[in-house]
């Protein structure tokens, strides 16, 4: 026994916790050798010492008060004490405190434990500056994503009004060189009909990359339309290969399609799968070498719910840097330069918006699928690796559709109208022609419409909101196109004025604006229009507009 008295006295004396003993009286009759090694003296400094004395042999302040009322009243626990070291880094330490009945010969005391935790408080410090600091880059990133969707927004609304502002000239440009294309050809000279089609070309690209930006803006807000049928992916394909055929013989490059001849048809948009089709086709072309081949081809992969349509465009051009792969499908990104592209002027036709991969990406998504590339990377000094576009088209969509259109009367019962379609099945009384009112600000887009429309149509001009009111129920007329944005009262009031009262609720009611983001173009509809015409408009595609909506207001008379 006396043995494992012993034996216990020493683990006491050499464990790394400081343990001291007090008398009733908060004498200390015992410290063990770790406690006064870590304080830096000898058993005999510590012993016949009270916790006040101690206290003010302490360099720092220690309040030996709420030390003792702790031991006394059992609730020092975890109580935290940070003692100043003489030529020592500060000493942070944990105190417990329990009692010790009284067993004869040694009377009732109390132990008073200490708990070196310095490192432990440094790392616990360093995690809380840490976490400061990251709560100030959190609040930093809020803050920036904050700003980032504003610059958003701002470019969104930028995109659009530049759109509308671009739009709104393209519409007298397009509309006048498109009058003397298809009215005045022997009016003029040769020369100058050479030039008024390519006015009437350039007109149409700018429209394109018009209309592509509106595209990219629309995708990015997750809001691209969709008008769905059962469509022929391998017929789609092989289609847009034909149109583009003319653009590549001019330089030699052959274009190989390869479906199989039964597959099930894909319920999707066609004309976004054209777009999809034609930008990876004009890509393909832009970046091949002439005297090459692009192969397109079309399987069907997969079992159960993962079987897909699998579409690849290979080409032998010049490849695509593997560090560039996931930046490719980015909004206006180029890659490389126009320059890098050639060996020689003619070889390659890089270069662009950079608008055409980003839209395809947007196009294969928003039908639940996905786009990528391989390639081997950029070619050098005539060797070049091609690219293949890769796209995977779920067999099976459950993505929803949302035509915003869908409202209006179904195609099987509007027969597409023919630019000789016997104008006399719409008479309307006193006029020999049908009448339209035009309510516009923009005079010139009035004169082109005015232009295109007056051998078949009488029309009538008012400027603003309030003269199309008066005008509108004072003639009657077969239809009434209006702009949405009019000085006063704007469109969209105009059109629910006109649909609410008996007298023109049953007018053909059709907007034509230079704007064609969703917002204006649900607003116009959820206000009562049966149509909407994007600026610039055609001659051919105006007259054929305002014939269906004249068929469609005597549609029931027509059909019966």
């Amino acid at each position: 026994m006396q043995a494992d008295g012993h034996l216990l006295a020493h683990v006491i004396d050499q464990t790394p916790i400081g343990i001291m003993i007090l008398q009733r009286d908060m004498t200390i009759v015992f410290v063990n050798q770790y406690l006064f090694t870590l304080f830096g003296g000898t058993r005999e400094d510590f012993v016949g010492l009270t916790v006040y004395g101690l206290a003010n042999q302490m360099p720092g302040a220690v309040d030996a008060g709420a030390i003792v009322r702790g031991i006394t009243e059992g609730t020092l626990a975890d109580y935290k004490l940070t003692l100043t070291m003489p030529g020592r880094p500060d000493l942070v330490c944990l105190l417990d405190s329990f009692s010790i009945e009284e067993i004869e010969p040694y009377p009732e005391c109390f132990a008073l434990v200490l708990r070196d935790i310095t490192e432990e408080q440094a790392s616990a410090d360093l995690i809380e500056a840490k976490n400061v600091e990251m709560a100030k880059i959190n609040t930093e990133l809020a803050r920036t994503n904050t700003d980032l969707k504003k610059v958003s927004e701002l470019k969104s609304n930028f995109l659009s009004i530049a759109s509308h502002e671009l739009n709104t000239p393209l519409t007298s440009i397009k509309g006048y060189s498109d009058i003397i294309i298809d009215n005045m050809r022997d009016k003029v000279d040769k020369s100058v009909y050479r030039m008024i089609e390519s006015i009437s070309r350039a007109a149409d690209r700018l429209h394109r990359v018009v209309n592509n930006i509106l595209d990219v803006t629309k995708i990015e807000q997750g809001r691209l339309r969709l008008r769905p049928e059962h469509i022929d992916l391998g017929a789609v394909m092989s289609d847009c290969a034909d149109d583009m055929v003319q653009i590549a013989e001019k330089r030699g490059i052959t274009i190989r399609v390869g479906a199989p001849t039964e597959m099930p048809r894909f319920y999707g948009d066609k004309a976004r799968i054209q777009q999809m089709f034609t930008s990876l086709l004009n890509n393909a072309i832009k970046f091949s070498p002439d005297g090459t081949s692009i192969d397109l081809g079309i399987v069907l992969e997969g079992e159960g719910e993962g079987k897909r349509f699998h579409i690849t465009v290979a080409d032998q051009g010049i490849g695509i840097d593997k560090n560039e792969h996931k930046n490719i499908f980015d909004p206006f990104y180029e890659v490389g330069n126009a320059n890098r592209h050639s060996s020689d002027a003619s070889k390659f036709m890089g270069g662009g918006s950079g608008l055409g991969l980003s839209i395809v990406k947007g196009i294969v998504e928003r039908h639940g699928g996905r786009v990528w590339v391989e390639s081997e990377g950029a070619g050098r000094d005539g060797v070049f690796p091609g690219s293949v576009f890769h796209v995977a088209l779920p067999l099976r969509s459950e993505i929803g559709w949302d035509d915003d259109e869908s409202r209006l009367a179904p195609e099987s019962r509007l027969k597409e109208a023919n630019d000789t379609i016997a104008m006399e099945a719409f008479d309307d009384g006193e006029f020999g022609k049908p009448v339209i009112l035009f309510i516009d600000s923009d005079k010139v887009s009035i004169e082109v419409a005015g232009a295109v429309v007056e051998n078949m149509f009488d029309f009538l001009v008012a400027e603003s909101g309030e003269q199309g009111l008066v005008m509108a129920f004072s003639h009657r007329p077969s239809l009434i196109l209006m702009d949405s944005n009019l000085p006063g009262l704007d469109g969209y009031r105009i059109c629910k004025i006109l649909r609410s009262q008996p007298e023109t609720k049953n007018i053909p009611i059709a907007f034509f604006s230079a704007g064609a983001n969703d917002d204006e173009i649900q607003k116009c509809f959820a206000s009562g229009a049966d149509d909407f015409i994007v600026k610039p408009f055609s001659g051919s595609e105006l007259n054929k507009k305002i014939v269906r909506l004249l068929m469609k207001k005597d549609e029931e008379k027509i059909f019966k």
